[in-house]
């Protein structure tokens, strides 16, 4: 079970013996994809509520989510061990060394 990652500076990182890399070009549809995952979701007014642990999870799991769409390989259930804290890290990373990314994920860095 994964507990943590560590990308290198060159986007590499490893999950449960498995190698990722985040590439440094994507194509429109994976900008266009990361940056509306990564949008936050307002309330709607007279709609559902989220308590802050279920708030907690919807972040999650689109933090784990676009992720996924711009990685190779990495597939949404290989991010599911990973903590609330270790998402926002990875996506901080990508706020730091990926400019045509850093506007989507400033809202989680």
């Amino acid at each position: 079970m994964a507990v943590g990652i560590a990308i290198a500076g060159d986007g590499s990182f490893e999950i449960e013996g498995h190698p990722y890399f985040i590439p440094t070009e994507f194509s429109a549809r994976e900008v266009y994809s990361y940056h509306r995952l990564m949008e936050p979701i307002p309330d709607v007014p007279g709609g559902t509520s989220l308590n802050s642990e279920q708030r907690a999870l919807q972040r999650a799991y689109f933090l784990r989510r676009a992720a996924a769409c711009i990685i190779p390989g990495l597939q949404v259930k290989s991010l599911e061990a990973l903590p609330l804290g270790q998402l926002q890290t990875m996506h901080q990373w990508i706020a730091a060394h990926r400019p045509d990314l850093s506007e989507a994920a400033r809202p989680y860095v």
